[in-house]
């Protein structure tokens, strides 16, 4: 009876750790067939849209793009057949292969091809640099950057508070340099601010290419302790739970909580801290006592509440 439960013990083990493994088909000796751009193709402008045939199992697909002195410019898992970038003139080598949980083809074989300048800007981009996309902050940077565009003789910005719908606060024309500093007293107020760019010459012009920030300086509200009750009395396993309050803010954000558990009331000493995205954390004491424990919110933008009120345990 013992070598049976042995047996089945194996079973289940190697049922649990290949189960995803029989899940997935084998696409090792598959090959993604690659679209464009095809071999010693020349690219005019910057911008260039890869593209390669569906491969039956693959989930996801790495592409690797490759400098002519050997360094990469991108290595990417996407999932879905096609990327578009942008990349400065020179001479590049592609390559892509497909994956999934368990397995993954080779790559294919690599592909020459080379971007130059064009005069025609408007299939190209503007690269944008910095606030970064999606930036959540409280304190706003002023100095927008962008890349030059080769034959780009200016550029105009734009400055969009979006909140309630879409207001342009500030607008400048005939930007010489690639770079730009306006007046901080333009955030006005928590929203969501979209700055875009266009390259111009005197023949054609390029779309906007825009990115968010988002000015948050509210901090989230007090956490609510749930779980488990003041001066409980528990094992050494416990399960913290709270509620975080609603964000009474123009901006909300993805909030971390952090849990403080401490052996003083005053927290001089405390013997576990942690970070999560969660509203409930599994805590294995490793000694019998008194236990005291907080939480506190950050958002994405570094606004910190006020720590909840300090709860109790005992463990025994």
């Amino acid at each position: 009876m013992k070598t049976l439960n042995n047996t089945l013990l194996i079973i289940l083990l190697f049922l649990s750790f290949s189960c995803d493994d029989v899940l997935e088909e084998d696409i090792s000796n598959d090959n993604v067939q690659i679209t464009y751009p095809t071999e010693g193709v020349t690219i005019d402008g910057n911008t260039v849209q890869f593209s390669w045939q569906n491969l039956d199992g693959a989930d996801d697909y790495r592409i690797q793009i490759i400098k002519s002195n050997q360094t990469f410019e991108m290595d990417s898992l996407v999932s879905i057949n096609t990327l578009t970038t942008t990349l400065d003139p020179g001479t590049y080598q592609w390559r892509v292969r497909g994956e999934n949980f368990a397995y993954q083809t080779d790559y294919s074989f690599p592909i020459n091809f080379s971007t130059q300048a064009s005069i025609n800007l408007a299939d190209q981009d503007v690269v944008l640099l910095s606030p970064s996309d999606n930036l959540y902050t409280k304190t706003i940077n002023t100095i927008f950057t962008w890349n030059k565009l080769t034959n780009a003789t200016s550029y105009n910005f734009e400055l969009v508070k979006k909140l309630s719908g879409e207001q342009t606060v500030f607008q400048e024309t005939e930007i010489s340099s690639n770079n730009l500093t306006i007046e901080a007293s333009l955030f006005d107020e928590d929203a969501e601010y979209i700055w875009k760019i266009k390259a111009l010459n005197e023949t054609s012009e390029t779309q906007y290419s825009q990115r968010s920030v988002f000015l948050d300086r509210i901090a989230p509200n007090q956490p609510s302790l749930t779980s488990p009750a003041d001066q409980d009395v528990t094992t050494t396993v416990v399960t913290f739970n709270w509620t975080n309050g609603t964000d009474s803010g123009n901006v909300q954000s993805t909030i971390t909580n952090t849990i403080e558990i401490a052996s003083d009331i005053d927290f001089n000493s405390i013997t576990h801290s942690a970070n999560t995205s969660n509203n409930s954390v599994q805590y294995e004491f490793t000694s019998t006592g008194t236990y005291y424990w907080r939480i506190k919110a950050i958002d994405a933008a570094t606004n910190e509440s006020d720590y909840s009120i300090v709860r109790s345990l005992v463990v025994e």
